[in-house]
């Protein structure tokens, strides 16, 4: 299996980027999350990576989190749900959605995704949940129910949005800091970090 990928961003696609890594171009799927993470085409970037075989060839995919890669891996576990639907997921509700409809074991979440109709939504709340509690790193209480995390990473998702980032930026940035320094980080600590990434990802 290939573990990820490190070199440079030389090109991509409505779905897809590929990344060069010793002279060679690796195309891997990834969400728009990922992609907006990404920098910009010729600089250098690391993918956490999934090969998926298939009949007749094989498909890579690409991840800027552990967790975005859990999940994939955890959806893809749900019977129905292949690759390209669990990258879907991923793309529409983001690491937070996805775990936010678990919480609440909420089938309506996942319709927003396309190609997931009523009875697969059904079994991926129901399924899902169960595959990401066996991931210790996930917890599917506090983010959902409106708790002091929530409100936490609603206020640093705010500030950061003021100051021009994007959505999936502030998201994929506070993910990190909360996964760094722990849950019991304070806004004022949560938004620092966060910051120092984003202000890095950008140089």
């Amino acid at each position: 299996m290939i573990d990820h990928l490190k070199g440079h961003l030389t090109g991509s696609g409505k779905d897809f980027v590929v990344v060069e890594c010793g002279g060679i171009g690796f195309r891997a799927y990834v969400s728009s999350a990922t992609r907006s993470a990404l920098p910009a085409e010729g600089e250098s970037c690391f993918l956490r990576t999934y090969l998926h075989f298939r009949e007749g060839g094989g498909d890579l995919f690409g991840f800027s989190s552990e967790a975005e890669r859990d999940i994939f891996l955890a959806t893809i576990g749900v019977s129905g749900v292949g690759p390209k639907s669990a990258l879907a997921v991923l793309s529409v509700l983001g690491v937070d959605g996805v775990l936010a409809g678990c919480a609440r074991e909420d089938a309506a979440v996942f319709t927003q995704v396309p190609g997931i109709g009523k009875k697969l939504a059904q079994r991926i709340a129901m399924e899902l949940p169960d595959r990401l509690k066996k991931i210790s790193e996930f917890s599917l209480t506090g983010d959902a129910g409106g708790g002091g995390t929530s409100r936490l990473n609603e206020e640093a998702f705010v500030a950061l949005s003021s100051l021009g980032f994007s959505r999936d930026e502030a998201r994929l940035a506070i993910e990190a800091a909360r996964r760094e320094m722990g849950a019991e980080i304070s806004a004022e600590a949560m938004l620092r970090e966060a910051l120092k990434r984003l202000s890095g990802s950008r140089r």
